[in-house]
């Protein structure tokens, strides 16, 4: 027996009739486990398939490779949806319920990305097969985001004008609690890679190791900014973080190296925290370049707003997600999650996983994300649907449990909850004007209020050219990098 009737009713049979196909999907882009701005393969998939279902596609958006825009339709509101479809190297992990990656130290999923693009293609989908059978006035687009766990997509692709238009955007993302985010949004985020060479001018230095190099430069940055940490009141407030990666720091190890490059990315909840955390990290880098006679040149790689909650958004999306109820899982998802109890030395449990639906204002806690997601809100009312695979809690599970998971049916369960959720929250906005008039007052009141100007500068490129782990066999790729071991 279905949850809705009508146009809702259309999408959930629809999405039901082709689960099976979502969930080949998704498991295919769990096989592929390419990590940002490398989806080659997983963007390639979402592309042809929102193709075979109709929308016109436009690929290489905002000169990223694995960016891009679909849409379909030609009048009426505009409903926006957007996919996800990045991995995170070191996640690597079968789909078995024990600790074993696919390829050591490779990319992987825990948060279940591989569920999210695919999800939100078939909710496009469902929406346009509802609107072709009712008539519904209305206009679909869906825009493929990568790289989220870099923050880098969404901010490049907004710059560029490719969120305009949207009358209501819908979006979601797994894991967190069950429940839709509401007036508390994800921190700002923001990233610079510092590169560190060695002058030119400066004879002999490449070869002569009583010259220090670009490397301990970067190792000099490295100990400068753990210094400093405790110095930075914004890290100490809520959701302050910060993290940096070595993207790069020699050449070989019979001459001093002459270039290295060294990432810093950080998490504040505000605006000005961001910047004052950018200007310490940055006198780190100019006194580490002094000390190893090097020149150092920053470069912008990322920079995302706060976000703008929409409370009408919020309430329609919640409505249909306590309608239709957690996930539905079946027998076969709960053994395997009741073997992962086993051999964690577990007591099984008759429901293995969490199934509660948390009301918006009990959905934080420590539950802060950073993500690129808060640029969408600047440019259409915004909801943030969070659907969770995760098992029972009152246990600390090891990372596999969460990457096993993303291979099986409770991702699976969840991108049909998902699709159907979304779904029929875009067919309220259509069926009911007066829900997407209210969102979008509240939409205008609230941008008036709180305007913050967007981050990324005319002309700066998406850093798409960097030496990012790949951890995939691209035949022709100059950046393919062996695993380890």
């Amino acid at each position: 027996m279905g949850t809705w009737n009508g146009e809702k009713g259309t999408t959930e049979k629809w999405i039901e009739d082709n689960a099976a196909e979502m969930a080949e999907m998704s498991d295919k882009i769990f096989a592929y486990s390419e990590p940002g701005l490398r989806e080659y393969k997983s963007s390639k998939l979402l592309v042809d398939y929102m193709k075979r279902s109709g929308f016109a596609v436009e690929t290489g958006v905002s000169d990223m490779p694995t960016a891009f825009s679909s849409e379909w339709g030609d009048n009426g509101p505009v409903i926006g949806f957007f996919a996800e479809y990045d991995a995170t190297p070191g996640h690597s992990q079968k789909a078995v319920p024990w600790d074993e990656p696919a390829v050591p130290y490779g990319a992987g999923f825990t948060d279940a990305h591989n569920m999210l693009g695919v999800a939100s293609c078939f909710a496009a989908v469902a929406l346009k097969e509802a609107a072709e059978r009712h008539r519904l006035p209305l206009k679909i687009k869906l825009l493929g985001t990568p790289a989220e766990k870099l923050c880098v997509g969404k901010p490049f692709m907004a710059r560029d004008g490719f969120f305009e238009g949207m009358d209501a955007l819908l979006a979601w993302h797994p894991g967190g609690p069950t429940s839709v985010l509401g007036d508390v949004w994800p921190l700002t985020y923001m990233s610079i890679v510092f590169e560190f060479k060695v002058e030119s001018a400066a004879g002999g230095q490449s070869g002569d190791v009583s010259y220090p190099g670009a490397l301990d430069a970067a190792v000099l940055m490295y100990n400068n900014v753990n210094m400093m940490k405790e110095h930075m009141p914004a890290l100490m407030r809520r959701g302050g973080s910060i993290n940096e990666f070595v993207m790069t720091g020699g050449q070989c190890t019979v001459s001093t190296p002459e270039f290295s490059q060294l990432v810093y990315a950080w998490r504040t909840d505000n605006l000005p925290d961001q910047d004052a955390i950018r200007k310490v990290i940055e006198r780190c880098a100019q006194g580490a370049a002094i000390a190893a006679d090097c020149k150092v040149e920053p470069r912008l790689l990322t920079a995302v707003r706060t976000g703008l909650p929409n409370t009408t958004m919020t309430n329609l999306v919640l409505a249909n997600l306590k309608a239709h109820g957690p996930n539905r899982y079946t027998e076969e998802d709960k053994a395997f999650a009741r073997e992962i109890q086993r051999n964690l030395g577990q007591k099984e449990t008759e429901q293995p996983y969490d199934v509660t639906i948390v009301e918006p204002e009990k959905a934080y806690g420590a539950f802060h994300p950073a993500d690129d997601v808060n640029e969408f809100t600047w440019h259409a009312p915004t909801a943030r649907l969070y659907v969770s695979k995760a098992m029972v809690r009152g246990f600390r599970y090891p990372r596999w449990v969460e990457s096993a998971l993303c291979g099986m049916g409770a991702t699976h369960r969840m991108g049909e909850t998902v699709a159907k959720v979304l779904a029929a929250s875009a067919v309220d906005l259509i069926t009911k004007p007066e829900a997407l008039k209210t969102a979008g007052a509240e939409f205008n009141r609230r941008r008036a209020e709180h305007w913050e100007k967007p981050l990324m500068p005319a002309g700066l490129k998406p850093p798409v050219s960097l030496r990012w782990p790949e951890w995939v066999d691209r035949p022709g790729s100059e950046w393919w990098i062996t695993p380890p071991g």
